[in-house]
C-alpha cells in the first residue's frame, strides 16, 4: 500500500448509523442518456441527475462542443442543436471514462473527431491497468468509420457516412456462452449510439442487458429513433441521420443501483437502520434483480417498496457462491458482496468474469482482519472474520475499492486511516458527508 498526496480519511469505527438519504440517478445511465441526447435534435430534460464528477465533466464537455446546457439542481436540460466540435479537451477527458461515448454524436455532426486518452478507474486486465479501447474502434469500423488508435489509447475517427449493420455482441465477450467480459458493455453502448445516426436499421444480437443500456434505448425511442427488442432478445434500431422528430423529451433516470448496494452494505456492517428515499422502484428492482437475488440468498431483504427502501442492518445468515458476470451482479458490486461475505457464517466463493483483476481491495481488507484468498479470478472468503483490526492504514485504488474500504473501516472498533478518497467523487455525490450525517465518525487528516 502506498499513500498519495491526497489527505487520508481518519475513521473511528464501531458506531451505529441512523437516518434517511435520498438516492440520486444512476451514474452509468446518465452517461449513456446524455450521449444519446447529443446524437439527436430534441431538447432533452434529464431528471434525477447525480451531482458527481462524471456529470460535471460531461456537461462541461458538451457545452464546449457547442451544445446548450442548463442545470437546475438535479435537472439538466440539453439542447444539442449547436453541437459542432471535433476535438475534446484532454484535461477534461482524462478525468473520466464516459467521454468516449460522445464519439458517435460528434462523428455524425462533423465526420471527424479525436478523443484523447480517457480517464476513470484503472481496472483493465492489462498489466498497466489501462482500460481497453479496441472494442470502440471495432464497433465504429463496422458502421463504416475509419479509426486510428494511438499508442496511448487515443482515438481518431472519420466517417463520411454511417451505415446500419448487424452485430453479434458476443464477438466482444470473453465467454460467449456466459456472455460476459470487460469489452461487452462498452461495445453494446457504442453500437447503440452509432446506430442511432446510421442510415438504415441496425440489428444487435445478444446485447448487454443492464440499465445503462435499457435507459439509453428508452431515450432513443422517445426522441424518434425507434428502438425495440425482438422476442428473441435482439435489439433493432432505426437510424435517423436527421436526428429524430425534434420534439422536447423528458427522461427520469433510474436510481443509482450501486449507491443502493453501498448503503445496504454499510447498514449490515454497522448493524444500522438506514432509510433510502426517492427511488424509481420498478426500474430499480429490475436493474438490481441479480444483486437482490444474491442478497436474498444471504438472508437480506433489498427489495424496494414504493419509492423507499428500509435497510434494517441485519447481518447475512448464509454463505454464497457468486459469479460476477455481465448478465449477473455488476462488477461494481463485487467489493461490497465480498465485505458482506466476511460477516456471513461459513465459506463464500466469488468469481469475477468481467474485470478479472479487480481484487486490489483484497490485501487491504486482509490488513483489517478479513480472511480472503484469491486464486486467479476467484476469491474464497471465510465468514465470521469481518474487518476488526484497528490502527491500520489502507488504500483504495479505484472508486468501488475506496468505497468498500471506507465502509470496512466503519466496522472496525478503533481508528483506521483510508487513502484513495479522491476516487469517490466519480461515483458518489458526497459519501463522506452522508456518512457523517448518519452518525459515522469520519474526518479528513489534517
Amino acid at each position: 500500500m502506498s499513500a498519495n498526496s491526497t489527505p487520508a480519511l481518519l475513521v473511528q469505527g464501531g458506531h451505529e448509523l441512523h437516518g434517511e438519504l435520498r438516492v440520486p440517478g444512476f451514474k452509468h445511465a446518465f452517461v449513456t442518456v446524455l450521449a444519446g441526447a447529443l446524437t439527436g435534435r430534441s431538447t432533452v430534460t434529464i431528471d434525477n441527475c447525480p451531482a458527481i464528477e462524471e456529470t460535471r465533466v460531461l456537461l462541461t464537455l458538451a457545452q464546449a462542443l457547442g451544445a446548450q446546457v442548463r442545470r437546475n439542481g438535479r435537472t439538466v436540460l440539453v439542447d444539442p442543436a449547436g453541437l459542432t466540435g471535433q476535438s475534446l479537451d484532454p484535461q477534461l477527458v482524462e478525468r473520466i471514462h464516459g467521454a468516449v461515448y460522445l464519439l458517435p454524436a460528434l462523428l455524425a455532426r462533423s465526420g471527424r473527431v479525436h478523443l484523447p486518452v480517457s480517464g476513470g478507474c484503472q481496472i483493465g486486465d492489462e498489466g498497466s491497468g489501462i482500460r481497453p479501447v479496441r472494442q470502440y474502434a471495432e464497433v465504429l469500423q463496422r458502421f463504416g468509420a475509419e479509426v486510428t488508435v494511438g499508442p496511448d489509447g487515443s482515438l481518431t475517427v472519420r466517417a463520411d457516412q454511417l451505415t446500419a449493420c448487424e452485430l453479434d455482441l458476443r464477438d466482444w465477450t470473453a465467454d460467449r456462452k456466459l456472455r460476459t467480459g470487460p469489452l461487452y458493455s462498452g461495445a453494446t453502448k457504442m453500437a447503440i449510439l452509432t446506430a442511432a445516426s446510421a442510415r438504415g436499421t441496425t440489428r444487435l444480437r445478444h446485447p448487454y442487458p443492464k440499465p445503462d443500456v435499457t435507459e439509453l434505448v428508452r431515450l432513443l425511442d422517445a426522441t424518434g429513433r425507434p428502438a425495440h427488442y425482438t422476442p428473441e432478445g435482439d435489439l433493432l434500431i432505426e437510424g435517423r441521420p436527421d436526428g429524430g422528430h425534434g420534439r422536447p423529451v423528458q427522461h427520469m433516470l433510474v436510481s443509482d443501483l450501486i449507491t443502493v448496494v453501498t448503503w445496504a452494505t454499510a447498514a449490515a456492517l454497522t448493524r444500522s437502520t438506514i432509510r433510502l428515499t426517492g427511488l424509481t422502484p420498478n426500474r430499480l428492482a429490475a436493474g438490481l434483480a441479480p444483486e437482490i437475488a444474491v442478497a436474498r440468498d444471504m438472508g437480506l431483504d433489498w427489495q424496494p417498496a414504493a419509492d423507499t427502501l428500509v435497510l434494517t442492518g441485519e447481518p447475512p445468515n448464509a454463505p454464497v457462491d457468486v459469479t460476477v458476470a455481465s448478465h449477473g451482479i455488476y462488477s461494481d458490486s463485487q467489493p461490497f458482496f465480498m465485505l458482506l461475505a466476511t460477516l456471513a457464517p461459513g465459506v463464500s466463493h466469488l468469481r469475477e468474469t468481467v474485470w478479472r483483476r479487480r481484487f486490489t481491495h483484497v490485501p487491504e481488507l486482509r490488513r483489517l482482519g478479513a480472511d480472503i484468498e484469491v486464486t486467479e479470478a476467484r476469491a474464497r472468503i471465510r465468514g465470521g472474520c469481518p474487518p476488526n483490526r484497528p490502527d491500520q492504514s489502507v488504500a483504495g485504488g479505484d472508486l468501488r475499492a475506496a468505497a468498500a474500504l471506507l465502509l470496512a473501516a466503519l466496522a472496525v472498533p478503533g481508528q483506521v486511516r483510508v487513502h484513495g478518497a479522491e476516487h469517490l467523487v466519480r461515483g458518489y455525490e458526497d459519501l463522506v458527508t452522508d456518512l457523517v450525517k448518519l452518525g459515522a465518525h469520519v474526518r479528513s487528516e489534517p
